[in-house]
């Protein structure tokens, strides 16, 4: 049976979605979109949260942090599964599980922008002792974000590699929504948000958006290393994000899932 998928949000991430799906996903067919700015004319409608919700089977999240809430209410309200990528919005609205603990939707956390997260999960099965990222963006990649403005930081006067944050996750997401959300799926792979410790540096000479993991535990010690190009329609994300809900997506009716 072919499942109608949802997209939640249009910019540079819902459209690789959208084009995933129109291209060919088994089991899996686009039914509706939901974005204001109706910005793709791919024949599918363009319908609010209620109806894309109550019209489609599976959700996908590609939306900004403050409106994810509104959102999973309406999923959850009708037991559908969510893909979520904006993982923060997690962290920064814990109402969204509370809410979630009636209803019988599974939410999917792609891994977006990182890799090793498997490893991770399964050194928390033998205990973590430490966790931390260390995320390293050009300066324009941070523009926007609430820490930056509220601390006055000029990022456009930054002439070499310089450190405007550290703190832990559930402090990096509502200081950079719009790039924190590798901090935040590491902290729900590992150890929770307080416990996981990260910093974020602007370098006006990086070639792309680097994040640098560190999870330690008595017998394994983890360090990933991934550097992405910025996408061209949004510096804030990265190309793999998007395409880490698309293999999200495929998983779904895989009959040989690697994990």
């Amino acid at each position: 049976m072919t499942q109608k998928v949802g997209i939640a949000g249009t910019g540079a991430i819902g459209k690789a979605v959208a084009k995933a799906l129109l291209e060919g996903i088994d089991g899996l067919e686009l039914g509706a979109i939901s974005d204001l700015r109706q910005n793709l004319d791919i024949g599918v409608p363009y319908v609010d949260f209620d109806v894309l919700t109550e019209s489609c089977d599976l959700i996908v999240e590609c939306l900004p942090p403050q409106a994810v809430p509104a959102l999973t209410q309406a999923t959850f309200a009708r037991n559908k599964d969510l893909t979520l990528i904006s993982s923060c919005a997690l962290l920064m609205f814990p109402n969204i599980l509370e809410n979630h603990k009636q209803s019988t939707s599974r939410i999917y956390v792609p891994s977006g922008a990182l890799t090793g997260m498997d490893g991770i999960k399964a050194l928390k099965e033998l205990g973590i002792k430490r966790s931390k990222i260390v995320s390293t963006k050009p300066p324009k990649g941070l523009l926007g974000a609430p820490h930056v403005e509220k601390m006055g930081i000029d990022l456009m006067q930054i002439r070499r590699k310089e450190r405007l944050f550290a703190g832990n996750a559930l402090e990096a997401a509502k200081g950079f929504p719009a790039n924190a959300n590798v901090a935040a799926t590491l902290s729900l792979a590992g150890i929770g948000p307080e416990q996981t410790d990260v910093e974020v540096w602007a370098d006006p000479e990086a070639f792309g958006n680097t994040h640098e993991v560190t999870v330690e535990g008595e017998f394994s010690t983890i360090r990933v290393q991934v550097t992405n190009t910025p996408d061209p329609a949004n510096p804030k994300s990265s190309m793999l994000a998007a395409q880490s809900i698309v293999a999200t997506l495929r998983d779904i009716n895989n009959s040989l899932v690697v994990l």
